[in-house]
């Protein structure tokens, strides 16, 4: 209907006015049908299967350093299949700092291997926070 429309208003234009001969409306009516065509995106199932683009790098651990601190975890969001742990996206199954995340609930995120679990909850909502929409 908008492509009609467009055309009809070209078409009128071009008649009109004169500007135009059948040469002009036939690359108006090619383009037209160009932008009329429907885009397709990326699916869910591209978007979960990129990894992530940058470069990780691991600082080595001394097991002789008795004040060497276990890594520090950080749940950020929940959101539907994924959680954001260390600024990083994760999905049930991934690996952080040698963790597996086990579980997704609707607060919490369990991280576990063989021999030790954690739950990292999210923060409350704090009641000094201001939201300003600009």
């Amino acid at each position: 209907m908008k492509k009609s429309i467009i055309v009809m208003c070209v078409s009128l234009i071009c008649i009109k006015g004169a500007l135009c001969d059948s040469a002009d409306i036939v690359e108006y009516d090619r383009f037209f049908n160009e932008i009329g065509e429907v885009r397709v995106g990326i699916t869910n199932q591209d978007i979960d299967s990129i990894t992530n683009p940058f470069v990780i790098v691991a600082t080595p651990v001394d097991s002789n350093n008795i004040n060497a601190s276990s890594p520090t975890f950080k749940l950020s969001a929940i959101f539907e299949n994924k959680v954001k742990i260390n600024d990083s996206w994760l999905t049930q199954g991934s690996i952080i700092n040698g963790l597996r995340v086990v579980a997704i609930k609707q607060n919490s995120v369990v991280l576990g291997s063989e021999n030790r679990a954690i739950e990292l909850f999210l923060r409350e909502k704090n009641e000094n926070s201001v939201i300003t929409i600009n």
